[in-house]
């Protein structure tokens, strides 16, 4: 987070892993199978949307049928 208190909309990903209280190799395996919002940037890596990743965690509690299967 940043000093004032609001928190940074784009993230490495250490801090989304951090964000989505998961090991970063977790995040990265995550990223490999395409199943969470990135992008990638020449020279800097993975960058992850605060605002996306909330969206994709809300639609994965909204259609639970997905991840159920995967169990």
């Amino acid at each position: 987070m940043q000093a004032q208190g609001k928190e940074k909309e784009i993230m490495t990903a250490a801090e989304a892993a951090d964000f989505l209280s998961i090991h970063v190799k977790t995040l990265y395996r995550l990223v490999a199978e395409r199943r969470i919002p990135f992008i990638r940037k020449p020279g800097l890596g993975y960058r992850f949307f605060r605002s996306r990743l909330v969206k994709w965690l809300e639609d994965d509690l909204n259609n639970p049928t997905e991840w159920k299967n995967q169990l």
